[in-house]
């Protein structure tokens, strides 16, 4: 079977955990899923040939029910609001756990099968929510070497006071 085509990108800059999920969806055609990743930099990774996706919410029940107000979709908002108690969507999201790239993932094997095409899996845990996916192929795209939202995650005191 094929290498996964993750693998390549987790040993240059895709960190297992520790990153930051800056934007995720479907390309606006349906088929591949796109998302903005902040590590040491931000990247466009595209998972092509999207056959299955599974989200899930991360957020527990009691949070969602105080967090329900547009003003937590975003930090400015939620600031001008007074920083009620509740989860602020508008954060972005913290890969931790973080990603996992399974070999031979039985839904995968599956879909290989059914498609005569070698197929993997992907699972994403963030603060905010879970995600699955079962594609084909990855494509990388450096955007820019900006790494600060996640320095200031992983970093957040000043650096002269650490």
């Amino acid at each position: 079977m094929a290498e996964h085509p993750l693998r390549q990108p987790m040993r240059e800059w895709l960190p297992e955990f520790d990153f930051g999920v800056l934007h995720h969806g479907f390309a606006q055609h349906g088929r591949d899923y796109v998302l903005i990743l902040q590590a040491m930099g931000i990247y466009e990774l595209t998972l092509t040939h999207v056959v299955e996706h599974r989200y899930q919410t991360a957020v527990r029940d009691d949070l969602w029910s105080v967090s329900w107000d547009d003003s937590f979709t975003d930090g400015d908002a939620w600031q001008a609001a007074g920083m009620p108690d509740g989860f602020v969507w508008g954060a972005n999201s913290f890969a931790y756990p973080g990603i996992e790239a399974p070999d031979n993932d039985p839904l995968a094997v599956q879909w290989s099968a059914r498609l005569g095409k070698p197929m993997f899996a992907m699972t994403l845990e963030t603060g905010c929510f879970r995600m699955s996916i079962i594609f084909h192929s990855a494509r990388v795209r450096k955007l820019s070497d900006d790494a600060s939202a996640i320095r200031a995650v992983l970093n957040p005191l000043p650096a002269e006071r650490i």
